[in-house]
């Protein structure tokens, strides 16, 4: 991951972008950054360019605010043979969320704003375990994103709680 960063951050010095990935979560492609840029849709952009995918860019500030939400929400009931991960997903682009999202086949939603919306994805667990059943996760967080794509439109990318608050704490570190 070192170097995949190193690199990056010499993409974005060719594109004179004023970012830089100082800090990331594990493998997840979840970054810290620093920039003395404050368009966030500029910072997207030049991010989205050096690393070739669309980037939500989020502040310490509104990532806590969304984890409290998040972390209130009621789960939804427990079903036989499934586990319920509480999750967040985030606008990247496009039209916002300003409608109530109905359950899908891959999870419950719950609103936050219009540029996030908490999410509880439907994992199935392994037969007679308490694990996941990594043979059939049903599409995962790239699922969760797409249903809200496809409900609301834009385009939209999810994380599991846990991730989000160890990106978070990652920040925190690297603010400090």
């Amino acid at each position: 991951m070192e170097a995949y960063v190193k690199a990056t951050n010499q993409k974005l010095s060719l594109l004179n972008s004023r970012t830089r990935i100082t800090d990331w979560y594990y493998g997840t492609g979840d970054f810290v950054l620093s920039t003395a840029d404050n368009n966030r849709l500029r910072v997207a952009d030049d991010l989205s360019l050096a690393l070739g995918t669309s980037c939500a860019i989020l502040r310490i500030e509104e990532l806590n605010a969304y984890v409290a939400v998040a972390t209130k929400a009621v789960s939804p009931p427990s079903e036989v043979g499934l586990r319920w991960t509480r999750g967040i997903a985030f606008w990247v682009r496009g039209k916002p969320c300003t409608v109530t999202l109905k359950p899908t086949a891959h999870g419950v939603f719950f609103p936050i704003n219009r540029y996030a919306v908490g999410a509880f994805k439907k994992d199935k667990l392994a037969v007679g375990k308490e694990t996941l059943d990594k043979e059939n996760r049903g599409g995962g967080w790239g699922a969760i994103s797409a249903d809200i794509e496809n409900t609301v439109g834009g385009t939209w990318t999810s994380r599991a709680l846990e991730r989000v608050e160890g990106a978070v704490a990652k920040a925190r570190r690297s603010s400090d």
